[in-house]
This record gives C-alpha cells, structure tokens and sequence, in this order.
C-alpha cells in the first residue's frame, strides 16, 4: 500500500476512536456512582465478586414481571459501580464484565446504551471479542434500526471484527449495514464517516489489518489477570507477528 494511502488508513481508525470512547464513557460515569471503599485484599474483592456473579445470575434468571428496562437499568448501574471500583479491577481484573453483558442482553436486548459501554469493556478490559460479537448480533436482531444510536451496533461490531478477530469481510459488511441504519458522521469530527473506513480497509494490505490487530490486543494484555487467558493472547500476538514477518518477506523480491 503506497505511504499516502496506509496513512488515510490509520487516520480513520484513530478517527473513529471517538466512537469507542463514546461506549467507554461508563469510566467517566462510575465517578458518579462509585462510593469511596477502603483497599481490601484480593481474598477480600473475590468474596465480593462471588456475592456480584450470584447477584446477577439471580437479576438474570428472576422473572421481569413487565418491568424489563427498570431491570436492565438496576444491573447497568450496578455494572458501573463494579467497573468504576478501579483497586478492585486492577487487584483482581473484568471477570464479571461477561456477565454483566450476557445478563443485561438477556433481559433487555433493545438496550443499546448499556450494549455500547459493555462491547467495549467485554472485548478491551475482559478480553471476549468472540462473546461481544455474539450478544451484539442478538442486540441486532432486537432493537429497531430507526431507534436511538441504534447504527453504532453495527460500527462496534465491525470494529471487534477487524480489531480483535482480522475479519475483514465481516467489518465491511457491518459498516454497509452501519451506513444503511444511519448516517455516521460524527460532527465533532466532521469529514469522517463509516464510509470513508470501508473504503480504506478495502484498500489495506494484510500486513496493516495484523499490525492493527496486535496493537488491539496487546491494548487488553494490560487488563487481564488470568496467567493462562494472558498466555492465550501472547500466543495471539506472536502468531500474528510471524505472520506478519512471512507476508513481509514473500513481498521481498
């Protein structure tokens, strides 16, 4: 890809950072919420998180009783709370973050502003792109493409399937859909719509789309706890690197 080119490229993508910001703006919303709590040790935060997965299988499998969006609203909050509690993530990682976004999914898969914030924190701080790409889909089949942000769905959805799983062809088609819901361009950022990505990961060598990978990847190495899931994507990484070095090296003449 000649330099102008992959530079358009890596513009769009750090571009369309806003986006992901935009989900990722449960941070600054755990300010509000979270109460100030003492340090307490990781045995400690683990009794907790078990009182967390028991309180939300139970949000989960009790009945909605015609209140689903209260519902949903009461495990978004408390999903905040956990996620803003930054000793607690920091001492013993996301590993509820999945539930929480399964639980929420499964009570109320229209709401699109708790899918936005927990995409991002599933597949950058818990590491589970695969299961993000999942619950969207079933957000996706829910919600009316005429509702409220409704067309983002679809532009994190491409964004976890060129990031984190090198699907190229998916993102394309989760952009076309993006642009068929909604227009995209986001007036901060004028110029820059979902079209002009398409149109530039059309272009982008295979080389870039790995690079872009491994940088994604390596983002969520900071996050993750678990010795065996971080051994899962070092593995991740240093595939794609040899990858990268082969395509390198058949291009040498």
């Amino acid at each position: 890809m000649p330099p102008a080119r992959s530079g358009k490229f890596i513009k769009l993508l750090t571009a369309i950072s806003p986006f992901v910001a935009l989900a990722g703006i449960v941070v600054l919303q755990a300010q509000e919420y979270k109460k100030s709590v003492r340090q307490l040790n990781s045995a400690d935060y683990l009794a907790r998180e078990q009182e967390r997965a028991r309180s939300i299988d139970w949000q989960q499998q009790s009945p909605n009783l015609g209140f689903a969006n209260l519902k949903a609203n009461a495990a978004y909050l408390d999903f905040v709370q956990y996620f803003g509690n930054a000793h607690a993530r920091e001492t013993i990682g996301y590993e509820l973050v999945p539930e929480y976004f399964e639980a929420i999914n499964s009570i109320d898969p229209r709401f699109t502003r708790a899918h936005l914030t927990l995409s991002v924190a599933n597949s950058m701080y818990a590491g589970k792109p695969d299961q993000t790409i999942a619950l969207m889909e079933r957000a996706l089949a829910s919600v009316e493409p005429e509702s409220s942000d409704a067309a983002f769905l679809w532009t994190y959805k491409g964004l976890d399937e060129l990031l984190f799983m090198g699907d190229k062809q998916a993102a394309l088609d989760s952009y076309a859909m993006a642009a068929k819901w909604k227009s995209l361009t986001d007036p901060e950022y004028g110029t820059v719509t979902i079209e002009d990505l398409a149109t530039a990961l059309e272009n982008a060598s295979e080389v870039e789309l790995k690079q872009a990978q491994i940088k994604a990847w390596s983002n969520v190495l900071a996050y993750i706890r678990d010795n065996q899931r971080q051994g899962e994507i070092l593995a991740k990484i240093d595939a794609l690197k040899a990858d990268i070095a082969a395509l390198e090296a058949d291009a040498v003449p």
